[in-house]
């Protein structure tokens, strides 16, 4: 009779079974980073000063003919409002996307924050932002300069984490646009 030791089944067994691996892959880190100004600063000094006294005579009339204080107040706010923001250069800051979110200064949104992504590019009239949609119904959308950034590798990049779904700009973005503020 043959004699069949232990040890000859149970060493090639332990030897096919790894306990840990040799090596552990590095995860893959997606950050973009780039800076500017926080905003794109181009002032149409003409619209803007044409504006403002428009909501001055709206302002005065609107007293002159309904004696409404608080609406007198709010045009003549708002003119007031549109000068100063004129005369505003924007700070200058770093922006940077990687596996955590999308940081903007020292503002970071998460991507549990985030509803959706869309970037705008239109050289020919100097749109280069990235729209980010906010799941808080109060702040809606976040709007990005991206400047010289890649606008593909920005897209290839938010792709891993959010949906992208094109977003309208609002009135306010469009008259901000206008106005170059």
């Amino acid at each position: 009779m043959m004699k069949i030791e232990p040890r000859q089944f149970a060493e090639p067994a332990l030897q096919k079974i790894p306990l840990m691996p040799k090596e552990t892959p590095e995860p893959k880190t997606r950050a973009l980073s780039w800076s500017g100004p926080l905003y794109v600063h181009q002032p149409n000094t003409k619209i803007i000063v044409a504006v403002s006294v428009a909501l001055f005579a709206i302002a005065a009339l609107t007293q002159i003919f309904q004696k409404n204080i608080i609406t007198t107040i709010f045009f003549g706010l708002l003119g007031v409002v549109i000068l100063i923001r004129a005369g505003k250069k924007p700070e200058v800051v770093d922006f940077e996307i990687n596996p955590l979110g999308v940081k903007v200064g020292e503002q970071i949104y998460g991507f549990r924050e985030i509803r959706s992504f869309w970037i705008e590019y239109d050289p020919a009239l100097d749109i280069k932002e990235l729209s980010l949609q906010l799941k808080k119904w109060y702040h809606a959308y976040i709007k990005i300069p991206i400047y010289e950034q890649n606008p593909v590798q920005l897209r290839l990049t938010l792709l891993s984490f959010l949906p992208e779904v094109e977003h309208q700009d609002t009135l306010a973005d469009t008259l901000a646009r206008k106005l170059g503020l």
